[in-house]
């Protein structure tokens, strides 16, 4: 709308492809904000919508017609949520100007969490993020350049444990809009 800064509304659509190659609408549900950003996780999906980050989960419709996605938990952000990457239960948010977030979802009880574990404090306007490791961290700014932060998964000081730390940084002098994982025997 002219009058609002944010995006209120959109929608994510889940389709599947049949037999003959066309496409069928399998689930769609409305959210309350711009979808950035979708993953597969943990047999759920992940959506970046405007600055939060919120977990669906499958649930089967009235009358067992089909599935339908259900929200199950939100983690609040911080600016705009545009990138996300997961491995295992961790999540790597990539903010518009805010870096990067490394987040955890964890099941409590009967329900699940996602709790922040650390960001990176300065100010990047990210472009990409991917996940090398579960302690290594790529990102690619807006300034044309690659950078690597670190968590310290084994510092025992809670402050420390908190932070990103920028470990390399590469000046690529190209946009970077998407980001692949490569393993040691070449796997995506």
């Amino acid at each position: 709308m002219p009058n609002q800064n944010e995006l209120t509304k959109g929608r994510i659509l889940v389709l599947q492809v049949v037999l003959d190659g066309e496409f069928q609408l399998i689930a769609q549900i409305e959210t309350n904000g711009a979808v950035y950003s979708l993953n597969a996780f943990n047999g759920k999906l992940l959506a970046a919508i405007n600055q939060n980050i919120h977990l669906y989960k499958w649930a089967s419709c009235e009358f067992g017609r089909g599935r339908k996605l259900q929200p199950e938990c939100l983690y609040q952000g911080r600016v705009l949520s545009l990138f996300v990457q997961t491995r295992g239960d961790f999540i790597v948010v990539g903010d518009i100007m805010m870096s990067i977030s490394l987040l955890i979802c964890k099941q409590d009880k009967e329900e699940y969490v996602i709790e922040q574990l650390a960001y990176h404090s300065a100010t990047n306007w990210m472009s990409a993020v991917e996940i090398l490791s579960d302690d290594i961290y790529l990102g690619a700014r807006t300034d044309l350049d690659l950078f690597t932060f670190t968590k310290h998964s084994e510092s025992t000081a809670d402050e420390q444990h908190k932070h990103l730390e920028v470990a390399g940084t590469f000046y690529l002098g190209e946009f970077v809009t998407r980001g692949h994982c490569l393993t040691s025997s070449g796997e995506v």
